[in-house]
């Protein structure tokens, strides 16, 4: 379910300075728009643990044949793993990337889920393995365009219902739109309130899932005054 989380500033300007310039009304608004992801990767590799630690002492590469051997044997067991389970994957083991030579052959196993749900049941499975290790990998979410469209008309409807309010405590009612503009966070810092990267806490804009993007919409409006 999309969460969306309004934030406020109202503005009243009052201008008089000539017959040819509106009395007007500023409005300020933001909101934020979550999008969840439509599919993502869970990337898994092993993470073997040795009997003993490395020894200083002992031959350097003997004690890297260990781990390479424990590796394969290892990664063989996660796909056994994989297919008793039924979990689809692909395995990317591209070693042209590689920075040196010396670096472990690791394979890393590209699991698809569609939604948080799916990939909650995935650990859960592989939560009974103690040699493997993951994260979130490419995340796809729907286009960020229908956010914002979705995001001005409630901006629009929200803004020019407080500016209603504004005007009918003036005693005047609400005229046609003068002015549109976008803004940018430091446009919304007022009262000495928002910090440099203190957007989310001073607005209460938060994330209900970390695999979630947040689209964030801010604009001012102008709306002209009329005096009864």
């Amino acid at each position: 379910m999309k969460k969306l989380i309004l934030s406020l500033c109202l503005l009243a300007c009052m201008s008089v300075l000539n017959a040819q310039s509106p009395t007007y009304l500023d409005v300020k608004v933001s909101e934020s728009l979550e999008r969840q992801p439509t599919s993502m990767e869970y990337y898994l590799r092993v993470n073997p643990e040795l009997n003993e630690e490395y020894d200083l002492d002992r031959d350097f590469e003997a004690q890297r044949k260990v781990m390479r051997s424990r590796i394969k044997e290892n990664e063989t067991q996660l796909k056994q793993f994989l297919e008793t389970n039924k979990v689809k994957f692909t395995e990317n083991r591209d070693e042209n990337y590689a920075i040196s030579k010396e670096e472990m052959p690791f394979t890393i196993f590209k699991i698809k889920v569609a939604n948080d749900a799916e990939l909650d049941k995935l650990l859960i499975v592989l939560r009974q393995l103690t040699y493997v290790e993951g994260n979130i990998g490419d995340k796809v979410y729907p286009p960020a365009q229908n956010d914002e469209v979705q995001l001005f008309e409630k901006l629009f409807n929200k803004a020019r219902s407080k500016a209603e309010k504004m005007a009918s405590i003036m005693n005047c009612s609400l005229g046609k739109v003068l002015e549109v503009e976008e803004l940018d966070q430091k446009d919304l810092d007022y009262y000495g309130m928002v910090e440099e990267g203190s957007y989310e806490h001073v607005y209460g804009i938060q994330r209900g899932s970390p695999l979630s993007a947040t689209t964030v919409l801010s604009m001012r409006f102008r709306f002209e005054i009329i005096k009864k």
